[in-house]
């Protein structure tokens, strides 16, 4: 008779099967942890471009800045316009009021450009000035119009200012062109005079300063106004 031992082989079976069981736990425990990890370097590697371009963002805002605080610079200055005439308040009574002259030289100024001072000057004043004698001459000569023989009998005449000094900034070359273009469509402004342009810097911004002289002759202002 042949007796066959059944324990070994059954232990083994349930060694083999537990073995099995543990090689799937630890297979699946795996598996998960490698989700985890994928997900979270996913989520930092998305993480580090939104870092990147808010980095991005703000060397461009920084960038933007000069420009930023000069736009601020040109609104506050053109805000202070409307003081910047308290000089020419004391016209003569056959000179161009000074509120219009303020409203039709404001209207014409361009985008891109602010103005700084205007300035009401006699042709002595302009003298002093250095500005260039043709423009002078040309305005002396328009001014005179065959009045002289009657000024024997008056009394001496008083100082008449009939020039007009514009200074200001500009972002561009262009603007200034467009300005005097501009100032030579006002009727009472017999001529405009670029006297000279040149570059400054406004913080770190490169902008154009600017000088205009305008001549309004003093017998045209009243049928201007």
């Amino acid at each position: 008779m042949i007796k066959i031992n059944l324990f070994d082989y059954r232990e083994e079976l349930k060694k083999s099967t537990i073995q099995k069981q543990v090689l799937m736990s630890t297979s699946l425990v795996m598996v998960f942890a490698f989700m985890i990890l994928f997900s979270w370097l996913i989520e930092k590697s998305r993480i580090s471009r939104v870092d990147m371009d808010v980095k991005d963002l703000q060397q461009q805002v920084n960038a933007l800045q000069p420009e930023v605080n000069l736009v601020r610079t040109m609104q506050v200055k053109q805000k202070r316009v409307g003081t910047i005439l308290t000089g020419i308040e004391n016209l003569r009574a056959n000179q161009l009021p000074a509120t219009k002259t303020l409203y039709d030289v404001n209207l014409s100024v361009p985008e891109n450009i602010w103005l700084t001072k205007i300035t009401q000057m006699s042709k002595a004043d302009l003298a002093k000035g250095k500005v260039p004698t043709i423009f002078v001459d040309f305005a002396a000569g328009q001014g005179k119009n065959g009045k002289n023989k009657k000024r024997n009998n008056k009394k001496p005449k008083t100082v008449t200012k009939e020039f007009i000094q514009i200074e200001g900034h500009a972002l561009e070359d262009g603007g200034v062109a467009r300005f005097v273009e501009e100032l030579e469509a006002i009727p009472y402004f017999k001529m405009v005079f670029l006297h000279k342009t040149e570059q400054t810097l406004i913080g770190k911004t490169k902008v154009r300063k600017f000088t205009i002289y305008c001549y309004m002759p003093a017998n045209n202002n009243k049928r201007a106004a």
